[in-house]
């Protein structure tokens, strides 16, 4: 989708001046529901990256934190998935998802509602995973549930598809109302 106004850089490039290659290789994007292929973990894995090496496809399980779980199982990142990741719970869907982008080194992550179907536990395993990303990506979490930028750098809060205010979530706490209120109707 073309933008109506404005531009959209990455590194001071105009992503119009870029090939849809070139762009596609620089994100990747965790989604609400992640498609996990009837496959094996490690196969899954590298539908991201062909030529993955074991040690990479390790370090990406690790910070995905996932390497507990793996470790469990009787054929390791062998183990069958099932169609759609049925034998994963949620969050294990999730962590191979965040492998996956973490094996491509994408530039940019995008994390769209990655924790919005997770019960409260796999939620902070999640943010675990992502807070273990900052320095390595740029990071975009798009939420609703606002535990989970709670860390973030910098906050676009959103009203009616406008961006409404910026800041820390401590600045946004302090100073607005409505981003306040949202926050303690989540954690009452």
């Amino acid at each position: 989708i073309e933008c109506d106004d404005g531009q959209v850089l990455i590194d001071n490039v105009d992503i119009k001046d870029l090939n849809k290659e070139t762009l596609r290789k620089a994100i990747s994007l965790v989604n609400q529901f992640p498609y996990i292929f009837d496959m094996s973990i490690k196969e899954n894995l590298l539908l991201a990256k062909p030529e993955a090496t074991d040690k990479q496809i390790k370090d990406a399980i690790k910070k995905a934190s996932l390497e507990e779980f793996v470790s469990t199982l009787p054929n390791g990142i062998d183990t069958m998935v099932g169609e759609s990741g049925i034998k994963l719970s949620g969050g294990q869907k999730q962590r191979l998802a965040i492998a996956r982008a973490l094996l491509r080194k994408s530039n940019i992550i995008i994390f769209d509602e990655s924790t919005s179907s997770l019960d409260n536990f796999a939620q902070e395993e999640v943010k675990k995973s992502i807070e273990g990303l900052k320095g390595s990506s740029t990071i975009v979490i798009v939420a609703h549930r606002l535990s989970t930028i709670k860390n973030a750098d910098t906050i676009f809060f959103l009203d009616n598809g406008k961006i409404v205010d910026k800041g820390t979530f401590d600045e946004l706490f302090k100073r607005n109302k409505t981003f306040k209120t949202m926050f303690l109707a989540e954690n009452i």
